[in-house]
This record gives structure tokens, sequence and C-alpha cells, in this order.
């Protein structure tokens, strides 16, 4: 840690000064206030770059946010319209069961309707794969 300099007798004729006059090194004081302006400046342009790059990766990242709530939107509506299909056949071989009084498949559909409502649209969301692999599925159509 470097010494403070007495300065409190600049200004001052050197008949009050005295002996005190010859502590102050002003050279060294003017190198210290030099020196300490010298690093003001380039933290200022440190931290002038680092808010720039906070800027940069900020963008970034939002642009990411955007991409993977779009990829979870476009998940979404593919899960809603696949099983909103997979209920429709279901009911619609139910439909048919009935129809026949075949009381073996009916019971075997319902089995299947009951456990595709137990099911969770969210389940297979949380696998990345999954989506990736949905959306590009080439019998899909996907509108904007």
């Amino acid at each position: 840690m470097s010494k403070v300099p007495n300065i409190t007798f600049l200004g001052k004729p050197a008949s009050v000064v005295g002996k005190a006059a010859q502590v102050v090194d002003l050279g060294q004081v003017l190198s210290q206030m030099v020196g300490t302006a010298d690093q003001w400046v380039k933290v200022i342009q440190e931290e002038s770059t680092r808010r720039e790059e906070i800027r940069a990766w900020e963008a970034t990242e939002r642009e990411r946010i955007v991409a993977q709530r779009d990829v979870l939107l476009r998940g979404l509506e593919l899960t809603h319209d696949e099983r909103r299909e997979n209920f429709r056949r279901l009911f619609d071989n139910l439909d048919v069961a009935m129809r026949k009084d075949d009381a073996t498949t009916a019971a075997s559909l319902l089995d299947s309707i009951t456990e595709l409502a137990k099911s969770s649209p969210f389940k297979d969301l949380g696998n990345v794969e999954f989506v990736v692999h949905e959306l590009k599925q080439p019998d899909r159509t996907w509108k904007m």
C-alpha cells in the first residue's frame, strides 16, 4: 500500500511551510494522479467491452430461447394432434365394435382409451430427440 503524501501545505508560502515542504514530492503526487487516472480509463474501457459482450450474449440467448419456444410449441401441436387422432381412431373402432356387439373388442378399446387418457401429453416433450424426430416427419405439414 502506498503512503498518501501530505499535501496540506501546498499553496502556502515557504516560510509557513518550513520543513514540511520537503516531505511532499509533487512529482510523485503527479505520477500517482496520472497512474490513477490511467487505471480509471482502463477500467472504464474494460467494463464497456464487458457490457458489449453481455449484450451480445443476451441477444444470442434470447434467440435461443425463442427457437426453443418455437420447437416446444410445434411439439405441443404435434402431440395434441396425435392424441386427438388416436382418440378419434379408438372411438371410431369402439363404435364399430359396439355395432357388432363385440364385447371383447369393446372392452379392449375402452382399456386403450383409458390408458391414453391417463398418459400425459407432455411426457415425451422432455425427450428432445422425440420432438426433433416428430418435427422432421415428411408426412407432416407445419404452418407458420
